[in-house]
């Protein structure tokens, strides 16, 4: 597994992303916080993140009207859309900036939500809680990734599905970045203190304890998307996304 700064706290964890919100370095339109600002981001993670949609309409038709907790949901993108299915969501997120700009989007769209600042390797909740734990890309962050996987299988009902984003490191995405030394969340002044990627072995011993595990790849990610981006098909990017993508999304059943 590889890391960056693999002794940083936890606390410089937090502090990085309170300062860099995931998402919000791409929005241009709109002020912080309105409905333009939130719309522009819809468009762009799912114009790129293209297969979410997909994933979305999967675990709401396997958990119809379910609890759904959502670890590390920043500012909501992804939680509104569970939401819009007609789960019943809730979300936590490491940093208070995120869940400030999250409460404000839930208010913006008149929707439900139960949301906090909550530790993914100290989740706040009774064991058997949820029917799905939905995680993208936050839990090659935090210090002890083992731990936050065995939170989750805590908090999940019996029968309770799991889908969880972590970085693939046999990818085009990791190559670029390994030659480059370029980070994979932040900039090269303002680099996030912990990043790991891993392999299906390694993913497949981390969820050992649950059952029915599913490893896809996903996420033909192009640096700088831009025109390249745009030249490829979609049928193309997840084609080579299958093979070389970014993304291991795995899906298990506690």
């Amino acid at each position: 597994m590889s890391a960056v700064a693999e002794q940083a706290s936890k606390q410089e964890v937090k502090d990085f992303w309170n300062r860099n919100v995931c998402q919000t370095e791409f929005i241009k339109a709109g002020e912080l916080g309105t409905r333009d600002f939130f719309e522009e981001a819809v468009r762009i993670r799912y114009k790129y993140h293209f297969y979410l949609p997909e994933l979305f309409d999967w675990i709401a038709g396997k958990k119809p009207s379910g609890d759904l907790l959502e670890i590390g949901c920043s500012m909501g993108t992804d939680l509104l859309q569970f939401a819009k299915r007609g789960m019943k969501v809730t979300g936590i997120d490491l940093t208070e900036e995120g869940i400030a700009l999250a409460e404000k989007r839930f208010a913006l769209y008149n929707l439900p939500a139960d949301l906090k600042v909550d530790d993914a390797e100290n989740l706040s909740f009774a064991d058997n809680t949820f029917d799905v734990v939905y995680s993208f890309g936050v839990l090659h962050h935090t210090p002890d990734t083992q731990k936050s996987i065995d939170e989750i299988l805590r908090v999940l009902k019996p029968t309770g599905l799991a889908v969880i984003m972590l970085y693939n490191r046999r990818s085009f995405n990791y190559l670029v970045h390994w030659l480059l030394n370029a980070p994979f969340d932040g900039s090269r002044k303002d680099r996030c203190p912990i990043e790991r990627t891993y392999s299906k072995n390694e993913v497949n011993e981390m969820f050992r304890n649950f059952s029915n595990v599913h490893l896809g790849i996903e996420y033909f990610m192009t640096t700088g998307y831009g025109i390249i981006w745009d030249l490829l098909p979609k049928s193309l990017h997840r084609s080579l996304g299958h093979i070389w993508g970014w993304h291991i999304v795995i899906k298990a059943t506690k």
